[in-house]
């Protein structure tokens, strides 16, 4: 048994460095994303799942992310009785499931923080005369990640042909941004009808602004609730740890009991649904 799980361990690893090394003989620009849908070597439906949470990661990452929860899972049904592998596949695809929602979430929050910065810094260059197109791509030199990156793709996008405002539109889809539809909307007005695009684009700097201002006032005014929800959420698994610290043979005998592995798969079924109940509620008013 624990040859079989080094071996999986050493393959797992050995699929990494095989697609570490095919990585590396790529000259793909690390934000280059409209080059890796071509190229890109991750499976498409995990990509696409990816994209729609608003992550964007190297295909090295996916990858090697893939082997180890596969890894994972297999060492998991191998070493383990059944019941506790199926609980542990299911609390590693949650746990997966859970990283992707954070990051992207957390990757939207950075976009956004840097939205007004740089939009403050097209308005400076059409100020100075520059064109709109010019003022976007100028100020994106400097910008860094995530929203240089989004930016560097709407730039590219531009130079291959696209409209400005139907680059941002197509960014608005993808990470999931009202933002970029709002500023792809102010841009398709203006190159339809005209008017002072510096106008607009102040307008939507005040409204970030506003916006970010009610995001944190709120997010006081509800610091209690959430602590009261990460409370909840962290008392049950914590009460389970200790007791088992404390004392192991309850539990062991509880397991090895058919009417208590019901009570603990009930008790763990509970406490996940409670967690899930606790974060859309936190969601709604956050």
């Amino acid at each position: 048994m624990i040859w079989i799980a080094a071996a999986l361990l050493l393959a797992g690893l050995g699929f990494v460095l095989v697609v570490l090394f095919q990585d590396e003989s790529d000259n793909t620009q690390p934000d280059d994303v409209i080059t890796r849908e071509k190229n890109g070597k991750a499976p498409a439906a995990i990509v696409e799942y990816l994209a729609e949470n608003g992550v964007e990661l190297p295909a090295l990452i996916v990858n090697a992310s893939l082997a180890l929860i596969v890894a994972s899972i297999a060492l998991s049904f191998i070493l383990l009785p059944l019941k506790l592998a199926a609980m542990a596949f299911v609390g590693i695809l949650a746990t997966a499931i859970l990283l992707v929602k954070v990051t992207g979430n957390n990757r939207r929050a950075k976009m956004l923080e840097q939205l007004p910065s740089f939009i403050n810094q097209v308005t400076r260059r059409l100020s100075a005369g520059t064109s709109v197109e010019n003022a976007f791509a100028d100020s994106v030199e400097t910008l860094e990640a995530p929203l240089g990156t989004v930016m560097r793709r709407v730039v590219r996008r531009v130079h291959l042909g696209f409209d400005l405002h139907q680059a941002f539109e197509r960014e608005a889809r993808m990470n999931k941004i009202n933002e970029f539809d709002m500023l792809a909307t102010a841009l398709r007005i203006n190159e339809q009808y005209g008017g002072s695009i510096r106008n607009i684009l102040d307008d939507i700097v005040d409204i970030l602004r506003m916006q970010d201002s009610g995001r944190r006032e709120l997010a006081a005014m509800t610091g209690e609730t959430r602590f009261t929800a990460l409370v909840l959420a962290l008392m049950p698994p914590g009460i389970a740890a200790y007791t088992f610290a404390d004392n192991p043979e309850f539990l062991t005998n509880m397991w090895n009991n058919a009417g208590g592995q019901q009570m603990l798969f009930l008790a763990v079924g509970m406490q996940v649904t409670g967690v899930l109940i606790l974060w859309r509620m936190v969601k709604a008013i956050g």
